[in-house]
């Protein structure tokens, strides 16, 4: 009796070390190295040498404070174009406040996924084609409102640009 009790006992251990075994081998990259002597080896480096990106009083609190008035200038601009339909100063207003908008949130997606500490090539360029973009983007609305019909107007034309086709088919037949 005293011999099964010893035998059981030690399956028990051992059941329980490949159980531990097991988790060790199964826990993902992200936990095993989550200790700082497991990212940066027998030296954790001193906060006070780590280099620090220059304060700059545009981003922060500024930065977010900007993009969320943009947001809400934003809204009466389209509400108003919904409502009373084109109208030449909310065109031109469109034209520049929805690429702004467009161009901060997008570089925060950028600041966020490329940043230049760690893709510094790679980053400049996103940051250099994303003001191309917007100032590409503003110059289309500009045309658009001085030579054309005006951001409403061609917006309105595009999403009825199906149905004038079906209707135009169906006269031809």
């Amino acid at each position: 009796m005293h011999s099964r009790a010893q035998f059981l006992l030690r399956q028990t251990r051992a059941v329980v070390q490949q159980q531990q075994q097991r988790v060790h081998t199964v826990r993902p990259l992200l936990f095993k190295a989550s200790g700082p002597r497991a990212l940066f080896g027998d030296e954790v480096p001193n906060p006070a040498t780590v280099p620090q990106p220059p304060p700059n009083r545009l981003h922060g609190s500024y930065h977010w404070m900007n993009e969320k008035a943009v947001s809400i200038i934003s809204l009466p601009l389209l509400a108003t174009a919904f409502i009373y339909g084109s109208h030449p100063i909310n065109d031109m207003l469109m034209g520049v406040v929805l690429p702004v908008q467009v161009y901060m949130s997008f570089d925060q997606v950028l600041t966020d996924y490329f940043h230049a500490r760690r893709w510094p090539v790679v980053s400049r360029v996103l940051r250099y084609s994303l003001v191309a973009m917007a100032g590409l983007a503003m110059f289309g609305a500009w045309r658009i409102n001085t030579t054309d019909v005006g951001l409403t107007n061609y917006c309105q034309r595009l999403w009825n640009a199906n149905k004038t086709k079906k209707e135009e088919d169906k006269r031809e037949e």
